[in-house]
């Protein structure tokens, strides 16, 4: 047998072992997932984005019922923007 020949044989070999060797890995992973009620779920999911945003000193994303700027209910309060700019009648937002 040439040595191309057995290089040849030799990564083939190989190639065929590392892609079984990848499924056994991927099957053993998925063989068993762990579970959890919706429930848990979104509890976990609130308390890792609180942490997160305490990381990064971020506040919240929720705001004050409403929306916090107070011109939901009343059309005749000041209308402001996210930004604090006015919201008047002739501009188009």
């Amino acid at each position: 047998m040439s040595v191309g020949g057995l290089v040849f044989f030799l990564f083939a070999l190989l190639s065929i072992g590392a892609a079984v060797a990848l499924y056994a890995g991927i099957q053993a992973e998925t063989r068993d997932p762990p579970t959890m009620s919706r429930e848990e779920a979104e509890r976990r999911a609130r308390d890792e984005g609180r942490r997160y945003n305490e990381q990064r000193g971020r506040g919240t994303d929720r705001r004050p019922s409403g929306g916090g700027r107070g011109d939901e209910f009343d059309p005749d309060a000041d209308r402001t923007d996210d930004r604090g700019r006015n919201r008047d009648g002739d501009r188009d937002w």
